[in-house]
């Protein structure tokens, strides 16, 4: 991997840095560079010490400067405006190094006329377009995410009173911010590995994208309080936000996380390499142990905060380790 990945990822996720140990080679390095990219955004998305209008012109910026196109003034602005309001150190850190994180992605667009085909192996003499066919992955993945990111700051800080009213939408917003992210999983293991499932494309990109969106329902449900006192409630047709309406509506939300996480259990028991099932199944085994803790919760366990300690995030790995085939 880049030594500027195995530097940043373990300072901006446990978990994931875990499941980046994990990962075979092959896979190892694009994950990790679509991951800190996504990292990068959603710290642009969230620095509420920033106003919302150069939160999303920073994201504008960000779509633009993933293709050298304005790259240079935008992290210019990056220093000047953004990194100096940063609190978390793993994140401010992350934010400085952003040109080689660029550098990065550009070191794999290699072959761009060959982006079009996906392959389920590629041979060293293949190694080229395999590069190509990852950035071109990694490019689609964070459009969405970018997308997301930015629909949300023109809905909740851009706009007055806006709320959901439909499940659909909260559905859409967590496949933009994370459902993609099991698509783009999916693209890189068949791109990158040989027999990556036993099961076709069509049907692990569907349960990767649950998978993805129960993920992303966990942390909304966890983070309930923080969010309303931002002035955001992102479950749909609430006509009270009184902690009890919230309390009840989310329960029916936590029945469709662990629906979602079942397809990720699926998607899981269907690769064929332990190192990559393990990888896999861990998020999902962290996010089924968090939504045990939340069916226990009240509302003031959720303001003080719901995270499942070290030692059992280390178990969840254990766990993942030995996974049946």
């Amino acid at each position: 991997m880049n030594p500027l990945g195995k530097t940043i990822l373990k300072d901006v996720s446990r978990s994931f840095y875990l499941s980046m140990r994990l990962l075979p080679k092959g896979m190892r390095e694009p994950i990790s560079l679509g991951y800190l990219l996504a990292r990068a955004s959603d710290t642009l998305a969230d620095t509420e010490e920033l106003d919302p209008e150069l939160r999303s012109e920073m994201l504008d910026g960000f779509v633009k400067a993933l293709t050298d196109d304005q790259r240079a003034p935008w992290l210019a602005r990056l220093a000047e405006e953004v990194i100096p309001r940063q609190k978390h150190e793993g994140e401010k850190v992350l934010l400085q190094n952003m040109e080689g994180v660029f550098r990065w992605l550009d070191a794999l667009d290699e072959s761009p006329s060959s982006t079009a085909e996906v392959v389920h192996y590629a041979s060293p003499e293949e190694s080229q377009s395999l590069a190509a066919q990852q950035h071109a992955a990694i490019l689609r993945v964070m459009g969405h995410i970018l997308h997301g990111q930015k629909l949300d700051i023109e809905r909740f800080e851009l706009r007055d009173d806006f709320r959901f009213t439909l499940d659909a939408e909260l559905e859409e917003y967590c496949y933009l911010v994370a459902g993609c992210v099991g698509e783009f999983w999916t693209e890189i293991g068949f791109i990158s590995l040989p027999n990556f499932s036993k099961v076709d494309a069509a049907k692990m990109n569907r349960w990767g994208a649950n998978y993805g969106k129960g993920l992303q329902l966990i942390n909304i449900l966890r983070d309930l309080p923080n969010d309303l006192r931002a002035g955001r409630c992102y479950l749909p047709g609430m006509e009270s936000i009184e902690p009890e309406a919230i309390m009840e509506e989310s329960r029916r939300w936590r029945e469709r996380a662990r629906m979602y996480l079942a397809d990720g259990a699926s998607y899981a028991h269907a690769l064929n390499h332990r190192r990559t099932r393990t990888a896999t199944a861990l998020p999902g085994m962290i996010g089924a142990r968090t939504l045990d803790l939340l069916d226990r919760a009240d509302w003031s366990t959720l303001e003080s905060g719901v995270k499942i300690s070290r030692s059992e995030v280390y178990r969840c790995a254990w766990d993942a380790l030995w996974l049946p085939i």
